[in-house]
């Protein structure tokens, strides 16, 4: 697939913003019969790891990358768990190869991760989106920002076949 702009990425995560919930249920529909597989990946990662508001804005970037995806110039794949368990397996060794490192290496690797990867701005409007102070009253702890970028890389990585 090629690289999507992120002049798409900006628009598509306005538009999806300014939708109102019931445009938003109609969405998630859309997607469970879409891309089932990659819903019920976004529901339940990190089901023992994430508290309600992190699983909260992880469908929703999920549901986010999704429709920039679907902006690009070939159709999206139906995502297949053999598919979303091998891109998974590895953004796990991945990051299980941050592990230990300082905040700078991990900076310096994560620069070089965007700098190599196919849809750059889809993964660049994922980490700031991740990087953002969360919403008063929204809990989103930065120790858990590391595995919900690997599991949204993995959705992307799933449509970029």
């Amino acid at each position: 697939m090629i690289p999507i702009s992120s002049e798409i990425v900006e628009k598509t995560w306005k538009k999806v913003g300014s939708m109102s919930p019931l445009q938003g249920q109609k969405m998630i529909n859309q997607m469970s019969k879409q891309q089932p597989v990659i819903l019920a990946y976004l529901m339940a990662a990190g089901d023992d790891l994430l508290n309600e508001d992190e699983r909260e804005l992880l469908l929703y970037l999920g549901v986010v990358v999704w429709q920039i995806m679907l902006q690009g110039n070939a159709p999206l794949p139906k995502v297949t768990e053999k598919a979303l368990d091998k891109a998974e397996r590895k953004n796990i060794k991945m990051l299980e190869r941050f592990a230990g490192k300082s905040l700078d290496q991990m900076e310096k690797g994560v620069e070089e991760m965007l700098r190599n990867y196919n849809q750059r701005e889809v993964l660049k409007y994922v980490v700031e989106a991740l990087m953002e102070e969360p919403e008063e009253g929204c809990l989103i702890r930065e120790e858990n920002k590391g595995i919900m970028m690997v599991f949204l890389k993995t959705v992307i990585d799933c449509f970029d076949r």
